[in-house]
């Protein structure tokens, strides 16, 4: 585990760290020679852990939990931690890419459609000059075989892979983690579309956007049918019971 202060908002805890910490967390994980998983927080996240009991379990038993969302950062200002940063999970991941590739460290993927995730890994290669990427897979959109999932294990132990980012999607991701933690010798990070990012197969949105929690918005805009549903209910229920919470906190806080 980590010695990094937590918050918990709704159902589910979130450290309250920076990059660098985020950094020297792995170096001590990479010490430690086994299997660790961080979860990277966001609105969808936050009410998945809410409904969910068992989910939040998985969320609360991570070895880490990064404020990704800026309804997260926000949420944690909001209930007194002034020195919250928001670690979102491109940034997180592009910050880990130019540490492993420093410090001569090998890392992997699991997840992503396969012409993303190989023009991902090509976009890394060009921007960081002799990152080892040792591990790539981008497994079927079905139910894996128990033969499959053991091969999986086996190719990335073998690979010696020191971080793997994986990317197939919240809660799906975060359960895999969970799963694997005990049989895996890596640092498991999961942070969903960041392949499609990295591949610029998705638009990263401009920084203004990003700043004013909007992003979610530029998402709704290009799949509509998609995303609708799950926005409308996620970010309703969050703004709900986190004003209940805040509300709780001031009262609190005056008395």
């Amino acid at each position: 585990m980590n010695n990094y202060k937590k918050q918990k908002i709704l159902n589910f805890h979130v450290n309250i760290i920076s990059i660098q910490d985020l950094i020297n967390q792995i170096k001590n994980f990479l010490l430690l020679k086994k299997g660790h998983y961080i979860c990277v927080s966001n609105v969808h996240q936050c009410i998945e852990a809410h409904d969910n009991k068992e989910f939040a379990e998985v969320i609360n038993n991570s070895d880490l939990a990064i404020p990704d969302g800026r309804p997260i950062y926000w949420a944690l200002k909001l209930l007194g931690h002034q020195e919250a940063e928001q670690l979102t999970g491109y940034n997180s991941t592009k910050a880990l890419c130019k540490f492993a590739n420093e410090n001569n460290l090998s890392i992997g993927f699991y997840g992503g459609e396969k012409d993303s995730l190989e023009k991902c890994i090509l976009n890394l290669k060009k921007e960081y000059q002799g990152i080892k990427i040792d591990y790539f897979y981008s497994p079927p959109f079905r139910v894996l075989t128990n033969e499959e999932k053991n091969d999986i294990i086996n190719n990335i132990n073998k690979s010696e892979v020191k971080i793997l980012f994986v990317c197939i999607g919240c809660p799906k991701q975060e359960y895999w983690m969970a799963e694997h933690r005990d049989y895996l010798k890596c640092n498991s990070i999961g942070v969903g579309e960041v392949v499609d990012l990295i591949s610029k197969k998705v638009e990263i949105s401009p920084q203004w956007i990003q700043n004013i929690g909007m992003r979610w918005l530029t998402r709704l805009i290009k799949e509509p049918k998609r995303l609708f549903w799950r926005y409308f209910y996620t970010n309703t229920k969050f703004i709900y019971f986190f004003l209940k919470q805040y509300l709780k906190f001031k009262i609190n806080k005056k008395s």
